[in-house]
């Protein structure tokens, strides 16, 4: 994947206005230092899972809105997505797709506070929104809250244990922000097992010269 520094990459986008399986989600990247990975706000469809809130159904304009919102956060556009989705917001305040969507617009947009606000609505009413408290982490890690991150992060795999990229924002948490590598350590090998991104061969091998200088230390 490509990095850039504090770079965002937008990927695909929920399909539906409800958290259900096999839908597309945005995928953010937001780099901790240049000389370090992503810490990443991801999005993956909840694979074999039901949907966790009752059906939404949207009429043919809010679809179209909704489509379009899509489009324009596809397109790096986030504050036109904004736009059109707070007031489907109000309309369908128990939409989860759509509830994230504008998170992740507002985000972009920077507002942390509204985006926080929202996104705590969305997993009151779909408490098993994985990707919400993935993103909840990424907020509170960017925030300084380093605990309340491993909560979220927890949180999510709790929910989706083969979430590929919590792994890996908490073994990022665990190595870089609360000094625990070997939690880090686990972490990462989870997320390789999961995905074979061989650039966590090279965090795996740094973080092992890291543990063996200690054990040698003691």
């Amino acid at each position: 994947m490509t990095q850039t520094k504090a770079g965002i990459r937008s990927g695909s986008l929920w399909q539906s206005a409800v958290v259900a399986p096999g839908y597309g989600l945005l995928v953010l990247c937001l780099t901790a230092c240049s000389q370090q990975p992503a810490l990443q706000a991801t999005a993956k469809p909840i694979a074999g899972a039901e949907p966790i809130t009752p059906a939404v159904l949207l009429t043919e304009v809010q679809q179209q809105q909704f489509d379009l919102a899509k489009q324009q956060l596809g397109a790096g556009d986030a504050m036109a997505a904004r736009q059109l989705l707070v007031p489907l917001r109000q309309e369908l305040p128990g939409a989860a797709g759509i509830g994230y969507n504008l998170a992740v617009s507002q985000w972009q947009t920077g507002d942390v506070a509204g985006a926080e606000q929202t996104l705590t609505q969305v997993v009151s009413v779909a408490a098993h929104y994985s990707d919400a408290h993935n993103l909840l982490g990424v907020l509170a890690r960017q925030q300084g809250n380093f605990n309340q991150a491993e909560r979220h992060f927890q949180r999510a795999l709790q929910m989706q244990a083969d979430y590929a990229m919590a792994h890996k924002n908490l073994a990022f948490l665990y190595e870089l922000y609360l000094g625990r590598p070997l939690q880090a350590h686990y972490h990462y090998k989870q997320y390789f097992a999961l995905t074979a991104d061989e650039q966590t061969k090279v965090w795996l091998a740094l973080l092992e010269q890291q543990l063996t200088q200690e054990q040698n230390n003691d």
